[in-house]
C-alpha cells in the first residue's frame, strides 16, 4: 500500500496524489483518444456524414460549454485560494456541474423527441456515446468535489489542498475533452 503523504517524493518530485491523478488522466486520455479515433475513422469512411451544426443545437452546446468552464474555474479558484473557502468553491462548482448534466439531459430529451436516437445513425451513436461518457465524468467529478468538501475536516488542510489540486487537474481534463467534443461533433 502506498502511503498518502503531502510531501513531494524525492524520486518523482511530486506528491503521491499528483502522480496518481496523472496516471488516472493518462488512462482517461487513452479511453477518449480511442473514441475520438473511432469517430474520425467512421467519419472519413462514411459515404455521407451529417454536419453536427445541422443536426444538433450548437447554442445548447455553447451554453453547456460556458457552464462547464465556469464550474472548472471555481475548482481552480478553490485551488489557488481567494476570499471564499475552498469548500464553498467546490460546492459552487458542483452546482454548475449538476446544471451541465441537467442541460445535457434536456438536450437528449429534445433530440429523442425529434427521433434522433443512437440507433438512427452512426453519427448519433457516436454523439450519444461521447457526450454520455463525458456526462458520466462530470457526475464523477461532482461526487469527488463533494467528497473532498465533506471529508475536509477529518483529513486536515494539507490533505484537502492535495485533493483540490487533483480535482483541478481532473476538471481541466474534463474541459479539454468537452472542447474536443464541441469542435468535432457540434461545430463540424
Amino acid at each position: 500500500m502506498i502511503p498518502y503523504t503531502v510531501e513531494r517524493r524525492a524520486d518523482t518530485g511530486v506528491t503521491n496524489v499528483t502522480m496518481g491523478v496523472w496516471l488516472f488522466l493518462a488512462s482517461e486520455a487513452m479511453l477518449f483518444g480511442a473514441l475520438f479515433s473511432a469517430y474520425a475513422l467512421l467519419r472519413v469512411s462514411a459515404v455521407a456524414w451529417p454536419h453536427g451544426r445541422d443536426v444538433l443545437s450548437v447554442d445548447t452546446g455553447l451554453i453547456n460549454t460556458v457552464v462547464l468552464l465556469a464550474s472548472t474555474f471555481l475548482v481552480w479558484r478553490a485551488r489557488v485560494g481567494d476570499s471564499r473557502s475552498p469548500a464553498r468553491r467546490l460546492v459552487e462548482s458542483s452546482v454548475l456541474a449538476v446544471l451541465f448534466v441537467a442541460l445535457k439531459g434536456r438536450e437528449y430529451e429534445g433530440e429523442l423527441a425529434r427521433g434522433l436516437a443512437p440507433a438512427t445513425s452512426t453519427f448519433l451513436a457516436m454523439y450519444f456515446t461521447l457526450t454520455g461518457l463525458h456526462a458520466l465524468h462530470v457526475m464523477g467529478g461532482t461526487i469527488a468535489n463533494l467528497w473532498a468538501v465533506l471529508d475536509a475536516r477529518r483529513v486536515g488542510s494539507a490533505m484537502t489542498a492535495g485533493r483540490v489540486h487533483a480535482l483541478s487537474l481532473y476538471w481541466a481534463f474534463v474541459d479539454v475533452v468537452w472542447l474536443v467534443i464541441l469542435a468535432l461533433v457540434y461545430l463540424s
